[in-house]
């Protein structure tokens, strides 16, 4: 469109009329301006200066040091069109202000770019593009007219200010479309009030563009409103308006189809601007997002004009920035159909409710929208709200915690909150996330139908994060990744009391509290290992085991589930795994670890039905078994109190060698034997406990290296409150095999008065006692005789965790056997204990002798030899000793004696792996004739130190042959 005339520039001082005027198919006839071209539409266009400043807005007014930076707009340039009524316009100054006349152009909607760069041209005709705010084009979305006075208008002396107000045909209500944003003239200044993507959601939501569809897709309605002005003038120093917006927040539909076609889904939902002569006096930008919860909330900004008195510069305007956040859903709903990936599981709350409406003011973000931390402006710190939690069983738990605010066009959402929940970046992380929750009870799951309260537990903390524990945190998905939580019946058997830290079972979370057998739904990050005294445990044995597992059915118990990949339980761990779950556990002194037996899938169908009724059921049938050890605590009758209760009834197999055939040096025999371990502690209403237990093994004998058997029918043990633990013993017998079989064939041969107290069994509560003593009578042989011979055995199961033990005995140090043969005569003894750890202490001694006289009148005389040996094996330490003495003298009529004496010493003496041999002899001789005697004596002494790796007393006895041999040697 040519333009036929100006532009040109009108400068008034009286009322500061500054505009560009250009015309558009007009020409002077000398008249008047008429058409050029009566075919063509003519318009007049007016161009005004800036009509918007933009300033920097400073965080902290009192740091303020330096001018701020402002920007401002581009000249605004109006486009009216001459109606085909009017044949012409005056060439005055008065006519082309009247604008009242004329026809405001606006420009077409839809995606519209102008006709040539940096023009006001759009599909060949010119258009009113008014740039306010500063970077935002706006124009008309509804019929307008500008009611103005052409010529200034003065009043008491004075002259106002030229300007023009935009009218609506609706009752004076104004329709602003924003159609795009001026690019390419640099950045705004620091903190703008309405900058990059509020000016972008401007547009979004006002220029009425539909969305691209997808494949096959119509193209999506955006929903759009226009801007309502209140009040629209513009002047010569800028537009005085007021400007409101207000929107609907996008469904998360709508926010994913701006996702798919590339664009950022506009946060925006209200919107206000009050400026007067361009200069911002109220701006206000709401932005809906939602809290990491999943409430939806509202980051409202507000700049206000305020006026501060400064020493130097006078009173000074600038603008104040204030933000704040406001709950707009106090309350939100979890579960099975909010699009949690284990149907809000990991979720124990229902609900979630803020009490907090409006936040103090926060720190601004340092980019919008954004996902951010809410922190308090003045003192950056979190802002803590205030939530109720409502769990599955109804209960209210009170807490609070600082969260974070996404807004709903934040660029790369997930991406955002992964780095705000990532602890190397956020180092504050952890404060924020774990929770107190001060022992207040809640639910960590929902229980099974008819047994309310079994998943209730008074936590100490929650950790919370969002979606699933190592994955893409995802807004509107808190998720209690860990807790600390209290768990009664552990804290019975353990000193470590207090909250224990666990997270949700795998299986739970997978498949449901359905799909564990036990009913697991808590997992103890560190299995915690419990030390059960005798006295605890029934005495028989000392069950510790490593606990993980927390269910509703079963109470605490080892974790020995396997698991496939979707968290099914397909049956049980290796046994390997299963017996390090019980290290340390004792049964009569033996690691019960060996002698577990292998589970399977069925051994687990016990654990689903577990009342009192059940467990006593499993417990009287001879076959029934529990395989896991059971904690578990219940309240009694009429609300008397709790009772915790400890059973077990183990599935026990005997060791086996490498080739999986049993063991048959194992010292227990467990191939027939029942393990039953049932304690009880019940703590009334004034806090008083009772406990009782009763433990009971059955069908069971003990073998010691194949020489001796302890077979038991039963072994029991019970205590209770105000009295002594009570043991009782039946069919217990002792046998004995191989080398000292021949016990067996004393005790049948000999008469019973023989033996004294013969075979005995001795319970005590500490333990009990069970074996032989055997005194032998005198054995006269012709020139042989053995008397003082004693034999004795006996085994040792004591209640206190110390090994099981075994003796054996041929006489006793104090009381040793004697042995005569003609003129030679002796003594000694010998005896050795062993337990489950080995070899404990071997002694043994013997000591022979002769001498003889010989008398011929003239001469006479005597001879005598002694010699003995002792050996000492014990704590690893070996000492051994001999000794030779040899004796004579010679007397001749009584005046001449001669004696001569030889006495040698040997000793060998082993500690700590370094061994000593000595050696010491010595030579007297010994001459009387008459009165005259004189001795003579040579003595020799010697010592030898052998390496620190000499070999042990059991490195040099091997088990199968010189053992037998060595013990039999010493029983004949």
């Amino acid at each position: 469109m040519d333009v036929a005339e100006g532009p040109f520039r009108v400068v008034r001082p009286a009322d500061m009329l500054v505009v560009d005027i250009a015309l558009v198919n007009l020409r002077f006839d000398g008249r008047r301006l008429v058409r050029r071209d009566r075919a063509q539409p003519a318009f007049v266009l007016a161009g005004l200066p800036a009509q918007h400043v933009v300033e920097e807005v400073p965080l902290n007014l009192n740091a303020v040091t330096a001018p701020m930076k402002a920007v401002t707009a581009d000249s605004t340039r109006l486009a009216f069109a001459v109606p085909d009524s009017i044949d012409g316009l005056d060439l005055s100054l008065d006519a082309l202000l009247d604008w009242a006349r004329l026809v405001p152009m606006t420009v077409p909607v839809g995606p519209q770019s102008p006709d040539t760069p940096g023009s006001t041209v759009f599909q060949g005709l010119p258009r009113s593009v008014i740039e306010f705010p500063t970077r935002l084009l706006i124009t008309y979305d509804a019929p307008v007219d500008w009611v103005g006075r052409p010529r200034p208008q003065q009043l008491d002396g004075r002259v106002a200010l030229w300007h023009a107000r935009l009218h609506g045909e609706r009752d004076g209500d104004v329709q602003l479309r924003a159609f795009a944003t001026a690019t390419g003239r640099g950045a705004l200044p620091g903190r703008a009030p309405v900058a990059g993507a509020t000016l972008e959601d401007l547009v979004t939501l006002t220029s009425r563009v539909e969305l691209p569809g997808g494949p096959g897709e119509p193209p999506l309605e955006v929903h759009s409103a226009p801007l309502h002005a209140e009040q629209f003038l513009v002047t010569p120093l800028g537009t005085s308006a007021h400007l409101h917006g207000a929107w609907e927040p996008l469904s998360k539909p709508a926010r994913d189809r701006y996702t798919l076609v590339g664009r950022r889904a506009p946060s925006l939902v209200a919107y206000d601007h009050i400026t007067g002569l361009g200069r911002d006096q109220y701006v206000r930008v709401v932005n809906h997002g939602r809290l990491c919860t999943g409430h939806e909330a509202l980051d409202v900004t507000e700049t206000r004009r305020v006026f501060v008195a400064r020493p130097d510069d006078g009173i000074v305007a600038y603008l104040q920035e204030e933000e704040y956040i406001v709950v707009k859903q106090p309350e939100v709903e979890y579960g099975a159909s909010t699009g949690f990936p284990h149907a809000g599981r990991e979720m124990p709350f229902r609900t979630l409710r803020i009490t907090d409406r409006v936040t103090p003011l926060i720190q601004p973000p340092t980019t919008k929208p954004d996902a951010f931390w809410v922190v308090l402006r003045d003192s950056l710190k979190d802002f803590e709200f205030t939530l109720i939690g409502t769990d599955s069983e109804g209960r209210k738990v009170s807490f609070a915690m600082p969260l974070v605010f996404v807004a709903d066009g934040t660029l790369n959402e997930q991406g955002r909150l992964t780095e705000l929940y990532d602890k190397n970046r956020e180092p504050q992380l952890g404060n924020r996330l774990q929770r107190p929750m001060n022992g207040q009870v809640m639910a960590m799951a929902q229980p099974p139908a008819g047994a309310p309260g079994s998943t209730s537990h008074a936590v100490g903390t929650l950790t919370f994060g969002l979606g699933p524990k190592g994955g893409t945190p995802v807004a509107g998905q808190p998720c209690v990744h860990e807790a600390a939580v209290r768990v009664p019946a552990v804290e019975q058997f353990t000193p470590n009391g207090g909250d224990l830290n666990v997270v949700f079972n795998d299986t739970y979370l997978r498949q449901t509290m359905e799909g564990h057998p036990a009913g697991a739904y808590l997992d103890l990050q560190k299995p915690l290992s419990l030390t059960f005294g005798a006295e605890q445990a029934g005495g028989l044995s000392s069950p510790n085991s490593a606990v993980k597992t927390i269910t509703s059915r079963a109470g605490v118990v080892p974790d020995v589930f396997a698991t496939d990949a979707t968290g099914a339980v397909v049956g049980a761990k290796d046994i390997d795994t299963i017996r390090n779950a019980f290290g340390g556990a004792q049964l009569l002194g033996i690691d019960l670890g060996k002698y577990l037996k292998g589970l399977v899938k069925d051994n687990f169908d016990t654990l689903r039905q577990l009342g009192d009724e059940q467990i006593e059921a499993i417990l009287n049938d001879a076959k029934g078994q529990l395989p896991a050890p059971v904690l578990r605590i219940r309240d009694l009758a009429d609300g008397q109190g709790k009772e915790l209760r400890y059973v077990w009834k183990p599935p026990l197999d005997p060791p086996k060698t490498p080739d999986n055939k049993p063991d048959p040096n194992a010292l227990i025999d467990v191939s027939k034997a029942s393990l039953i371990l049932d304690a009880r502690t019940r703590r009334s209403k004034d806090a008083v406990d009772k406990a009782t237990v009763d433990g009971k093994l059955s069908h069971f004998a003990m073998n010691f290296f194949g020489m001796a058997r302890v077979e038991f029918e039963e072994l029991k043990f019970s205590t209770g409150p105000g009295k002594k633990p009570d043991v009782t013993a039946s069919g217990v017998e002792l046998k004995f095999s191989n080398e000292l079989e021949f016990l067996n064939s004393l005790r049948t041969a000999l008469p019973a008065d023989v033996f004294g107290p013969g075979a005995f069994l001795d319970i005590q509560p500490s333990g009990i006692r069970v074996g032989y003593k055997l005194a032998l009578p005198a054995i006269p042989l012709g020139v042989f005789m053995l008397s003082n011979l004693a034999l004795s055995a006996e085994v040792a199961i004591p209640f206190d965790n110390k090994p099981v033990s075994f003796r054996f005995s041929v006489s006793e140090q104090k009381h040793p056997f004697n042995v005569t043969v003609s003129l030679f005569g002796g003594g000694g003894y010998f005896s050795m204990l062993v337990d489950t750890s080995g070899v404990r202490a071997v002694e043994g001694a013997l000591e022979f002798g002769g001498s003889a006289a010989l008398d011929l009148g003239v001469a006479s005389g005597g001879v005598s030899v002694m010699a003995g040996v002792h050996f000492l094996f014990a704590d690893g330490d070996v000492t051994l000793g001999g000794y030779l003495r040899c004796n004579g003298f010679l007397t001749v009529l009584g005046i001449v004696t001669v004696s001569v004496e030889f006495y040698l010493e040997l000793s060998y003496e082993k500690h700590d792996g370094q061994s000593v041999v000595r050696g010491r002899g010595t030579l007297t001789v010994s001459v009387r004739i008459a009165f005259f005697s004189k001795s003579v004596k040579l003595e020799l002494e010697r010592s030898f130190s052998g390496a620190p790796g000499d070999p042990t007393f059991a490195q040099c006895i091997s088990k199968e042959h010189d053992w037998r041999e060595y013990c039999a040697a010493f029983a004949a």
